[in-house]
């Protein structure tokens, strides 16, 4: 099967945060962190993407306007997809277009909604300890070097300023 034909997949994700150093962040216990987004519906804008995801699965509320960060693009290799749902995605898409953000969170509220990715538990950790989790990946599997990369970049953006 060519998968150069295949289309990107849209996506987003948010790096929101606190005025005490701390950033939304779920430690997966599999050394390696997520941060709040997901998949970009069709004829919606990116940055109300990651601010629903956001919601939906944190009960955070960011302050607007966020931050557009940056718009990467990496295609995805044959040891990509692990669950089910990443099995479905790998047929669909070659890889993602990943819309970076970064914001302030304005308040938790409970998401009456929860639906499955919906994080239970802890979910802010300090900013250096996110950068830490995500350095003891290195090396980088190429498969997700770009997209590693980016993310240590934004997290080192946000802890100097």
């Amino acid at each position: 099967m060519d998968r150069s034909t295949l289309p990107y997949r849209r996506n987003c994700e948010g790096y929101f945060f606190t005025n005490d150093g701390k950033v939304l962040a779920k430690d997966t216990k599999k050394g390696y962190l997520v941060f709040p987004g997901g998949g970009i519906d069709k004829g919606e804008h990116a940055d109300s993407a990651v601010v629903r995801e956001t919601f939906e699965e944190t009960g955070a509320i960011i302050q607007l306007p966020i931050k557009d960060l940056e718009t990467v693009q990496f295609i995805w290799d044959e040891n990509w997809a692990r669950s089910e749902k990443q099995k479905r995605r790998y047929k669909e898409y070659k890889g993602e277009e990943m819309h970076f953000f970064s914001g302030k969170i304005k308040e938790f509220t409970k998401n009456e909604e929860q639906h499955e990715d919906y994080w239970e538990g802890e979910k802010l950790m300090p900013i250096s300890k996110a950068i830490k989790i995500i350095e003891k990946e290195k090396p980088f599997p190429e498969n997700m070097k770009v997209y590693r990369e980016a993310q240590l970049k934004f997290l080192n953006q946000i802890n100097n300023t």
